[in-house]
């Protein structure tokens, strides 16, 4: 638990007590800044889960922005959202006057392409209807894509089914491969020639502006079978993502996921920020045993598997309690690679001219406001390499934990180096390279992550009992002064001069 200044703890102190008693109600009132704002959902921001007991309280604001929620004594932050408008997480520190929304001018839906591939001799076994809810659903409290998506854009990207094809082939029979994951593809996209794509091409690939390129937006393959990336056995196969040459004109290349129906939701967001941008988005993983990647602070690492409560590889399914709560991408992950920095604006970003910088930093998963949520400074060593600074809070998908771990470290201040000349689409090189606040701790027992891949997942400084508030890292000296009962962090850094 993280300390806090006097300012503003008090009231939110106040107002928590306030809700000790199940079910108290809040009242609240959300506006444009300036009048209320209507048909806006809010709901406690809970752990999602795939198939939660009991769906979260839900508020829909009436004409004067106005609504009451009943609340839970656990209940601290809060979801508010509406489409064309910025979600944000608000804190119980931000109760007590108007929630204030932003517009979002560059929401938009994207829209999915399903094809589940049948073989004939071995049939789907996941129904359709679990299937679009894993990836489609949108109540409050469903681990699915399509919330981990709306919440991770902040509410620019709404994640639609557009076209639901099922084939059946009898091309691949078993024993089926990794080597044969681009013939199967390629036998699915053969299939799609001449289709009519319709809404399921309204953007361009690369960069994500709304501008059809003659592909589907997003091509998902769907095979019945187990995935290798828990199993382990070469007998399954790993979902991936391909820039695959059209059978028709090998010139043009269409982006697309395979995956198996038993998939955990880290791996199918983790292969699609891939695909978003067609391969810019980069794996910041390298080698198992290698602990100093960014583990579990970038869905692009081992953070794609969070969410882990027991280990059982050998048998499914997985994907209620494995891979469910996926952690965010990094604020350079979100801001500069993402369909190649479209939603750049999503993060409040403070480039560091001087040497020294003392300020507060907002968390990154809220919207962004007048406080940086990303503060980075260059490092003097080399030209194009900097550090990156951003503080990030067990709130939404980053309420997962392993194992039902907690303590020093899980939430705070993430410090990183990063070397954008390292980023590669097929060979990951470790462009990104995550401070550990506490090093020298032992990674943890069972469960652990695919081949027991490092976590570094009490990296995170911060103020409290077990917390450290100081680190270095090359010229770079940085320093947690305070917190706030908003999640921010007041820190203060500085490069040292050359010799």
């Amino acid at each position: 638990m993280t300390l806090c200044s006097n300012r503003g703890f008090g009231a939110a102190l106040g107002l928590l007590v306030a809700l000790a008693s199940p079910a108290a109600t809040l009242e609240g009132r959300v506006t444009d800044g300036h009048r209320g704002l209507a048909g806006v959902r809010v709901y406690p921001d809970r752990q999602p889960r795939v198939s939660p007991d009991t769906d979260p309280p839900l508020a829909v604001t009436n004409a004067e922005g106005r609504f009451h929620l009943d609340l839970e004594p656990g209940d601290s932050v809060l979801a508010v959202e509406k489409d064309g408008w910025r979600r944000d997480l608000v804190p119980a520190a931000e109760w007590r006057g108007d929630i204030a929304l932003s517009p979002e001018p560059r929401h938009r839906q994207e829209a999915v392409f399903i094809v589940r591939l049948d073989f004939t001799d071995t049939p789907s076994n996941l129904p359709d209807g679990a299937l679009r809810e894993l990836l489609f659903s949108r109540r409050p409290g469903v681990a699915s894509a399509a919330n981990y998506l709306y919440e991770v854009s902040k509410g620019a990207l709404s994640f639609v089914e557009g076209r639901f094809l099922k084939l059946r082939s009898a091309d691949f029979p078993t024993p089926r491969t990794d080597a044969q994951k681009q013939a199967m593809s390629e036998w699915v996209v053969e299939r799609l020639q001449g289709e009519n794509l319709g809404d399921c091409d309204r953007l361009d690939n690369r960069t994500g502006a709304l501008h059809p390129d003659g592909k589907p937006d997003h091509l998902w393959i769907i095979t019945p079978g187990k995935p290798q990336s828990l199993t382990a056995d070469e007998a399954d196969l790993k979902a991936v993502s391909l820039l695959l040459p059209l059978p028709w004109d090998r010139s043009r290349r269409w982006p697309l996921i395979f995956m198996t129906e038993e998939v955990p939701l880290g791996n199918i967001v983790h292969e699609a920020f891939h695909a978003m941008g067609e391969h810019r988005v980069d794996d910041l993983y390298l080698g198992c045993d290698d602990p100093l990647t960014a583990g579990i602070w970038d869905l692009m690492d081992a953070g794609q598997y969070r969410g882990w409560d027991r280990s059982h590889p050998e048998e499914g399914p997985w994907v209620e309690d494995t891979g469910y709560s996926p952690s965010h991408p990094s604020a350079w992950v979100r801001s500069d690679l993402w369909y190649r920095g479209h939603f750049r604006d999503q993060v409040r970003h403070l480039a560091v001219k001087g040497r020294r910088w003392e300020g507060w930093i907002a968390p990154v998963s809220r919207a962004p406001g007048a406080d940086p949520q990303w503060v980075t400074l260059p490092d003097p060593r080399k030209k194009g390499q900097f550090f990156s600074l951003e503080v990030r809070r067990p709130w939404g998908f980053e309420r997962g934990r392993v194992g039902g771990r907690f303590g020093p470290g899980y939430e705070g201040l993430i410090v990183a180096h990063i070397d954008p000349s390292l980023l590669s689409p097929n060979d990951p090189k470790g462009p990104m390279r995550v401070v550990d606040a506490h090093p020298g701790t032992h990674e943890p027992p069972k469960p652990r992550f695919p081949c027991r891949r490092w976590e570094l997942d009490d990296a995170a400084f911060n103020l409290g009992p077990g917390e450290n508030p100081k680190g270095r890292s090359g010229p770079l000296s940085w320093e947690v002064l305070e917190t706030d009962a908003s999640g921010r962090m007041r820190v203060r850094v500085e490069l040292a001069r050359r010799r």
